[in-house]
Parts: structure tokens; sequence; C-alpha cells
């Protein structure tokens, strides 16, 4: 993704939550009228500071541009990126469960929490980041996952990794019948948001050049 596609896409999604949260505000503060003509009287004080701003515009280019370049930092400001983003894409989150797991069944979140805190200078990673950089990329996890040696805890079963393993780290299963391997596709071809919960929130950029390629910005609104 370009650098000024993430300006422009960033500048969209904050304009979208100021306005939305500026309607909630004054939505907010019309519902603490008590009674009708208390609601009048804080509807003609909006009304009547909307009508000067107005007048403004009309009169004033000037007045406009100024506007303008405040509602944009606003609106820049309303949205930031999530703290320790991973930048990883898909397949590359893919490529780190096959690393890990290995020929066993699995990997821990806890596993790929450590090996991302070994990559990110500055971040310790925990379970819960792990978990949401999964979901943001369409990889479900499973309560019980059996590593040896590291026992039964949350973790992705290798029947859930997107992909295949890379010939260096694929080798024979011990299990009698082999893994099935679920075969990742893209079938999207224009950009969607999921909503992570708790103000964070994912955007997927499918890459029209390369099917297989998805790129996701994950970005926390500040409230």
């Amino acid at each position: 993704m370009t650098g000024f596609r993430k300006v422009v896409e960033r500048l969209a999604q904050g304009s979208s939550a100021l306005a939305l949260r500026m309607a909630r505000g004054i939505a907010g503060w019309l519902k603490e009228g008590e009674g009708p003509s208390d609601f009048v009287i804080r509807l003609v004080f909006l009304a009547v500071p909307v009508g000067v701003l107005w007048g403004l515009l009309a009169a004033s280019r000037g007045v406009m541009w100024l506007l303008l370049v405040v509602w944009c930092l606003g609106a820049w400001r309303a949205v930031q990126p999530a703290k320790g983003e991973s930048g990883l894409h898909p397949e590359d989150l893919a490529d780190l469960l096959w690393e890990l797991a290995g020929d066993h069944k699995g990997v821990h979140l806890a596993q790929v929490a450590a090996q991302l805190t070994k990559e990110t200078e500055g971040r310790s990673w925990k379970t819960k980041d792990v978990k949401a950089i999964l979901e943001a990329a369409g990889i479900p996890t499973r309560h019980s996952v059996r590593v040896p040696g590291r026992g039964v805890a949350v973790g992705v079963h290798r029947q859930d990794i997107p992909g295949s393993p890379s010939p260096a780290a694929s080798t024979p299963s011990p299990d009698p019948v082999a893994p099935q391997v679920r075969a990742a596709t893209a079938t999207a071809t224009s950009p969607y948001r999921r909503n992570l919960g708790e103000g964070v929130s994912a955007l997927f950029t499918p890459d029209l050049q390369n099917p297989a390629r998805t790129h996701v910005e994950i970005a926390k609104e500040i409230r």
C-alpha cells in the first residue's frame, strides 16, 4: 500500500470517526434538555453559530480553507495506527506459523508471541495481541492444541494454517493420517474493514497483482 493511499484512508476513517463523535455529542447535549422548551432553546443556540459559520464560509474562501485544515488535523488525530502494528501480511504470518509448527500438530499462541517479541524491536507481544492479528488475517484458533514438550494450550492447528509449509520446514508427519492443509483462497477484490472490538479495526486490501496476497492494516480509534 502506497504512502499516499494510507494518508487518504486514514483521513477518510478519521473524518468518519470525527463526524460520528460530533453527532453523538450534539445528540447527547440535546437530550439533556428538561422538557420541550429546553430542547428548543438548545436547538436555537446550536443553529445560531452554524448560521454564522455558514455566512463566513460564503463570504471568504480563506475561512473555508482554514476550516478544512482544522478538520483534516482533527481527522488525522481521531484515528491512529494501533500500538506496535505488526505490519505482517497474512501469508507472512502463515509462514511464521508453519515455521514454528514444524512437524507438530500446531503451534501455541505463546510461541508466536515469543517469536514476534524477538523480531519486533521495542515491543513485548502478548497472546491477546497474537489472537487479534490472527483474527484479522482470518486464521482461527483452537482452545486445545497439543505441542510436544509444551502440553495443551490455545493455539493454531496445522489444519487451519493457510498455504503449505516450505520445503525446508516440511517433514513426514508421524501421524498415520497426513494432516489436511487448508489452502488459502482470496476472493475479495476490493478493500474491506472488519471490527475487532474495543475500538480496533482491520483494513484488508487485496493485492490485485498477486491474488494470494492481502495487505492488512490495523488501526485503533482514539476516544
